[in-house]
C-alpha cells in the first residue's frame, strides 16, 4: 500500500480547541452552563437559567464582522448580556461597546401601550413606565486597548456610569467588563479565583495537555470535556479547521501591521538622529541598527 507521511516526532496534535477561535468561542458558549458560569464569575452574580437571543438584534453590519463573534442572551428576569470575542482590535471599539449596549435597552421598550394600574385602584394606559432591565457586555480581547502605564497590570477592567462628582454609580443597570487577554500571565499554581481559571483556560487552553490539576471542578471538567478535539464529528473538525485558518489569517495580519509599525517607527528615528548631526557609527550604537542598515535608510530618504 501508499506510506504515509510521518509527522514530525517533536510536533504534538492539539488536545483541546482554541476558544478564541469563531467555532470555539460558539462551541463553548453554546453550552448553557458553561456560558452562566462564565457570566457568575465575571460578573460575580448568581444566574441560574437564560434563553439565547438572536445576535442580529445587535443591529451590526455583517461586513464588519471579520474575526469578532459573539452571544447574547437573557435571564427569567429580563436581564440581558452580550459576550463578545475579538480576535483582532477593532476600530472605535468604545463607540461600538456603546453602539450595541444601545439595543438591548431599545428592545426593552413594549410595542403599543402598556396597562398599569393607578393609585386609586384603576387600570390605565401608558406608553411605558420606563422599567428596564440590567444590560451587561463583557469584551474578550486578544489585544490591548488600554496600553496606559496605569493600567498594565489591569486584565479585567470593570466599566459603568458614574456620578463625577459625587464618585458614586449612577445606575447598576449598565455595566462593560473588558478582558485583555495579553495582560494575563499567571500560571496555573497561580490561579486562585473562578476568574483565574476561565481566563487561563481562554488564553492557554489550546496549548494544554489536559484539564490542569487545579481546575479539578465540575463545570472545568466539563469545559474541558467539551473542548476535546477528538470528541468532535467530521462536520464539527472540518469547520473547526476552517474557523482556525480564518484566525491565523487574523493574527499574522496583526503581527505584520506591528512590525510594519516599528519598521516605521525605527526609520523615523535614525533618520531624526542623522538630522541632529549624530554620526552613523553612534546612529548604530544608539538604535541597536545595523551600519549598513542605518546607511541604507538615509541613502532611500
Amino acid at each position: 500500500g501508499k506510506s504515509r507521511t510521518k509527522a514530525p516526532e517533536n510536533v504534538e496534535e492539539p488536545v483541546f480547541i482554541n476558544i478564541k477561535t469563531d467555532f470555539g468561542f460558539k462551541k463553548i458558549f453554546g453550552n448553557k452552563a458553561l456560558l452562566i458560569a462564565f457570566l457568575n464569575a465575571i460578573l460575580n452574580k448568581d444566574i441560574v437559567e437564560i434563553e439565547y437571543l438572536p445576535t442580529e438584534q445587535l443591529g451590526y453590519i455583517r461586513e464588519n464582522r471579520k474575526a469578532v463573534y459573539d452571544v447574547y442572551c437573557t435571564t427569567t428576569n429580563g436581564e440581558q448580556f452580550i459576550v463578545e470575542m475579538q480576535a483582532s482590535p477593532q476600530l472605535y471599539l468604545i463607540e461600538r461597546i456603546l453602539f450595541y449596549m444601545g439595543y438591548p435597552v431599545i428592545n426593552q421598550a413594549p410595542k403599543g401601550k402598556v396597562t398599569i394600574t393607578n393609585n386609586e385602584g384603576k387600570q390605565i394606559e401608558v406608553p411605558w413606565n420606563y422599567s428596564i432591565s440590567g444590560i451587561y457586555m463583557i469584551c474578550i480581547l486578544d489585544g490591548i486597548i488600554f496600553p496606559e502605564e496605569e493600567a498594565k497590570d489591569i486584565v479585567v477592567e470593570q466599566m459603568k456610569i458614574l456620578r463625577q462628582r459625587a464618585n458614586k454609580v449612577f445606575t447598576d443597570k449598565w455595566q462593560v467588563v473588558t478582558i485583555e487577554l495579553p495582560k494575563f500571565n499567571k500560571t496555573e499554581n497561580e490561579l486562585k479565583t473562578v476568574e483565574d481559571k476561565w481566563l487561563y483556560s481562554f488564553k492557554n487552553m489550546e496549548k494544554l495537555p489536559k484539564c490542569p490539576k487545579n481546575l479539578n471542578e465540575n463545570i472545568f471538567n466539563e469545559l474541558y470535556e467539551n473542548a476535546r478535539i477528538i470528541n468532535l464529528t467530521k462536520r464539527e473538525m472540518k469547520a473547526y479547521s476552517k474557523s482556525v485558518l480564518e484566525y491565523d489569517d487574523v493574527i499574522l495580519a496583526v503581527e505584520r501591521g506591528r512590525i510594519e509599525g516599528e519598521n516605521k517607527e525605527r526609520i523615523k528615528i535614525v533618520r531624526n538622529c542623522y538630522k541632529n548631526g549624530i554620526s552613523i557609527e553612534q546612529i548604530a550604537k544608539i538604535t541597536g541598527v545595523a551600519k549598513q542598515e542605518v546607511t541604507a535608510i538615509l541613502t532611500k530618504s
